[in-house]
């Protein structure tokens, strides 16, 4: 996969490896209270870490460059997007929007792989920003709500 990025101009290179980072944010702004929190930071570079070792072999070697940096691209993306929750989803989905044309672009199978990868990050943001609470107090409408959630959101790719 690498490989097929190095080729990319620079601009499109570094917005497809902030990608995992860009959506951890989506999520936060979208379910929580719009920025991630340390523990749900740590969170997501772990599940960078496995894909980097356990996800498809495909792009195994695209999340070992993501793991490398995605802490310091989430808390850099934090300061540049508004604070503004609606805004800051508007400005994410803006700069995804080459993300998905490289996407496009890519063999199928691979194409494939690779959004799948993306969209667990999503489902990944989405458990680790979820409101306790909420799970606690409403455990049997949580269920149908997390799904029409992570609908609406695998739209964001």
């Amino acid at each position: 996969m690498n490989e097929i990025i190095a080729e990319q101009p620079k601009e499109l290179r570094e917005v497809v490896y902030r990608a995992p980072a860009l959506i951890s944010l989506y999520v936060a702004a979208r379910v929580g209270e719009g920025h991630l929190a340390s523990s749900e930071i740590k969170s997501v570079k772990q599940y960078a870490s496995i894909l980097s070792h356990q996800g498809p072999d495909d792009v195994q070697d695209y999340y070992k460059e993501v793991r490398k940096t995605i802490v310091n691209d989430i808390e850099e993306l934090d300061q540049q997007l508004p604070d503004d929750k609606n805004e800051r989803q508007k400005e994410i989905e803006k700069r995804l929007q080459p993300v998905k044309a490289f996407i496009s672009k890519l063999p199928v199978e691979t194409g494939e792989v690779f959004k799948d990868t993306l969209l667990s990050f999503i489902i990944h943001a989405r458990n680790a920003t979820e409101d306790t609470m909420v799970s606690f107090v409403l455990p049997f409408v949580m269920d149908e709500l997390v799904k029409l959630e992570d609908e609406r959101l695998q739209k964001l790719l």
